[in-house]
């Protein structure tokens, strides 16, 4: 069978017919984007698609691993799908804010994440009332991005190691409940709990609203009520708003750094400790269940 032949049927058969992890291109403005993708082996009628968004210096591949491929198994055992998206030169341009201004080389990812979404539904036949994004660090910041600046193609959110950055403020406070899950540890050397400038050694990389002032804003949005129901597991206070007319919840991670609740760690000194109290992938993902 020819080569041309090959990419011929892959562009013909379904998804489930290649089930496991593949990856796809899209032709973005005559550049050549990519995502990895993994399919089940059984996917459930109009699957549940979950975006896994990596941070700077990531990809798809990368924060797959750093999951310890978490949401692979997830997906096997109740049948959605999980792309994990490619930036170009490994970071995010979201048109505005300290880093993509910077950038020599812009590129639209909003477009080739909404092409992605498409491309994907194309193929499978998605719910697209149930298409999720979380992300760590810069991507958790594309999780607010997407929801916020495409309003109806992200259903919930749930954003690691990242409260809510300034240049989104305007964005995400307007009209529409947004449902989400935020994940910060309180003594994150990079991304500051209380809010500030970013920083990774001495650069600036713009600034964050506080974790507080994040989870006011989602509130708002959400039309919560003054009250909170508060547990806790391990060092992990799991606070839920109450009255919501959408879920909005917030994971402090007592002692936690820049790092994947359950995950993989990167160099403690930079990134500080890694907690195991919860898996944020189990987590996330039981949050965007009850989203309906």
């Amino acid at each position: 069978m020819t080569r041309a032949l090959i990419l011929a049927l892959l562009m013909i058969l379904p998804f489930p017919a290649f089930a496991g992890l593949q990856t796809h291109d899209i032709q973005i403005d005559g550049e050549r984007r990519s995502y990895t993708l993994y399919v089940p082996a059984r996917v459930a009628n109009a699957p549940a698609l979950v975006i896994v968004l990596h941070g700077g210096g990531g990809t798809g591949r990368q924060i797959m691993r750093n999951t310890k491929k978490r949401f692979n198994q997830l997906a096997e055992r109740d049948g959605f799908v999980v792309a994990y998206p490619d930036a170009i030169d490994r970071i995010w341009d979201f048109g505005e804010g300290k880093i993509s201004n910077e950038l020599e080389h812009r590129r639209n990812d909003l477009k080739f994440l909404t092409h992605m979404v498409n491309q994907i539904d194309g193929r499978i036949g998605l719910n697209r009332a149930r298409v999720f994004a979380t992300g760590i660090s810069r991507g958790g910041q594309a999780s607010y991005f997407l929801a916020c600046k495409r309003p109806g193609l992200i259903r919930a959110i749930a954003p690691v190691a990242m409260p809510l950055p300034g240049f989104l403020k305007d964005d995400c406070r307007g009209k529409g409940q947004m449902p989400i899950l935020l994940i910060n540890g309180t003594i994150d050397p990079i991304v500051p709990y209380g809010g500030g400038q970013i920083r990774l050694g001495r650069k600036s990389r713009g600034t964050v609203l506080s974790t507080a002032q994040t989870m006011a804003l989602f509130a708002r949005k959400n039309r919560c009520g003054p009250g909170r129901h508060i547990t806790s597991k391990g060092a992990v206070d799991m606070i839920r708003a109450k009255g919501c007319a959408a879920p909005t919840q917030l994971f402090r991670v007592n002692g936690g750094g820049h790092t994947w609740p359950g995950g993989g760690g990167g160099m403690k000194r930079i990134v500080g400790p890694v907690n195991h109290d919860i898996n944020a992938a189990d987590e996330i993902w039981k949050f965007f269940q009850q989203v309906r």
